[in-house]
């Protein structure tokens, strides 16, 4: 990635800090985008200093088309071009039936996970396409594969993003820009030492025995880092995989086959 420039959205610690920064090692200079200001200044000054890359934050909801659209141009005004998008962030979802949806909470997610996603991807692919091409990598969940209750908010509107990603790969092929998505398994961190939390209470176990539960439920028998995913990011957001598109690719450590 020497010479190239990437936006990596959803920047806060886990998947977003490992892909900005594995991108930075690599000689990408980046932009890393999220909703929270103080945090995400400390981050890019953070991974600058470690990487010696050109490292700008750029404050932004990504449920704010204007925003989405403004990650793109203050790319483009700064650091002059874009040849790779990794779109990390997501939408908080609410668990609850479809019977019982609280559809203006829906409708967020939809505006999240779907319309501003695609706006950026769409506004980066048009600029990739002037500077011969690029790659766009958006994050998609298992939760699109192995479908639970009350999960229909999260499942569906992410269904909806990798249908479009895949959609998009097909249209901008010709302009040498490739879209594809990586999926997670259970990805180390503060979110999911929450989640092992709250699962714990309720099977009145420890969370380190739930996490061992759900690491054996994987054919490998372990988590994924979110390094793990920033390689992924990576290989796809470079020419590496020159000749990958319209993809799905599973860093799930076998979680489901």
């Amino acid at each position: 990635m020497k010479g190239k420039v990437a936006i990596v959205t959803g920047a806060g610690p886990g998947i977003g800090r490992a892909t900005a920064l594995r991108f930075a090692q690599d000689g990408a200079d980046v932009v890393v985008a999220a909703r929270r200001q103080a945090p995400l200044e400390a981050m890019a000054a953070e991974l600058a200093k470690e990487t010696g890359r050109r490292i700008v934050a750029v404050t932004a909801d990504l449920k704010d088309l204007d925003d989405c659209r403004r990650i793109v141009a203050t790319t483009v005004e700064t650091l002059g071009r874009v040849d790779a998008l990794v779109n990390v962030a997501t939408h908080p979802h609410q668990r609850a039936s479809v019977a019982e949806m609280d559809w203006q909470a829906y409708a967020e997610s939809l505006q999240l996970n779907v319309v501003g996603t695609m706006t950026l991807c769409g506004e980066a692919a048009l600029r990739m396409a002037e500077t011969g091409g690029g790659a766009i990598v958006n994050i998609g969940t298992l939760a699109t594969t192995a479908l639970q209750a009350k999960g229909a908010e999260y499942s569906s509107t992410k269904t909806a993003m990798i249908a479009m990603s895949k959609v998009l790969a097909r249209e901008m092929g010709r302009k040498n820009v490739r879209v594809n998505i990586v999926t997670p398994g259970y990805t180390t961190g503060e979110p999911l030492d929450r989640l092992f939390e709250q699962m714990a209470a309720g099977f009145q176990i420890t969370p380190e025995q739930i996490s061992r539960r759900l690491a054996k439920s994987a054919v490998l028998e372990r988590h994924v880092d979110p390094e793990d995913m920033a390689e992924a990011c990576l290989f796809l957001g470079s020419d590496r995989a020159r000749n990958i598109t319209g993809t799905e690719l599973h860093v799930t450590a076998g979680q489901w086959i």
